[in-house]
C-alpha cells in the first residue's frame, strides 16, 4: 500500500512510511556504522592467538551492535523516547537504534546531527587505537597480550 509521502508498508500492524530522506540516512548510518564495526572486528581478530580466542573477543563488540535489539519494545513503542534517544547518542549502539527509529517517526535532526556526529568523531579514534594495538598484536605473534599491555600501547603511540 502507498502511504502520503512515500513508499509504504505495514510492519507488525504498524503502518510505515518510507521517505527518501529514511534510506539516504539509512546508507549514512550503515556506512558509518560499518567502518566503526570492521574497525573493531579487525582490532579483535589482532588480539586473539586463534580463531576461537578472536571469536570471543569479538562478542564483546557484537554485544553493543545488538543491544539496542534488547530495548526493542521501547524503541517502537516511544521511538523518541529517553531510552531511543541515549541509544542513538552512543558510537557503539547508534547504528542499529537509529535504524530502528527512522523508519517510525520524524526523529529531531538535533538527533541525528548528534549520533552521526558521533560516529563521525570516534571512528578516526577507533582506526587510530586499532592501528596501534594491531601493531602491538603483531609484535606479540604467539602470545595474547593482557589488558595491560594493550593499555600501554594505547598510552605510549
Amino acid at each position: 500500500a502507498l502511504l502520503t509521502g512515500g513508499l509504504g508498508a505495514i510492519v507488525a500492524g504498524v503502518a510505515v512510511a518510507l521517505s527518501p530522506t529514511v534510506f539516504v540516512l539509512a546508507g549514512v548510518y550503515f556506512l558509518l556504522g560499518y567502518l566503526l564495526y570492521g574497525t573493531l572486528m579487525a582490532v579483535a581478530g589482532s588480539l586473539g592467538t586463534s580463531l576461537r580466542e578472536s571469536q570471543q573477543v569479538s562478542g564483546i563488540f557484537t554485544i553493543g551492535a545488538i543491544s539496542p535489539l534488547w530495548f526493542n519494545s521501547f524503541i517502537l513503542a516511544s521511538p523518541n523516547g529517553v531510552v531511543a534517544r541515549v541509544l542513538s547518542y552512543f558510537p557503539l549502539t547508534a547504528p542499529t537504534t537509529m535504524m530502528l527509529r527512522l523508519p517510525r517517526t520524524t526523529v529531531p535532526p538535533l538527533d541525528i546531527a548528534i549520533s552521526a556526529g558521533g560516529l563521525l568523531i570516534s571512528i578516526p579514534f577507533v582506526v587510530w587505537g586499532g592501528a596501534k594495538i594491531f601493531r602491538m598484536g603483531l609484535l606479540l605473534t604467539g602470545k595474547r597480550p593482557a589488558v595491560r599491555h594493550i593499555l600501554r600501547a594505547l598510552r605510549e603511540a
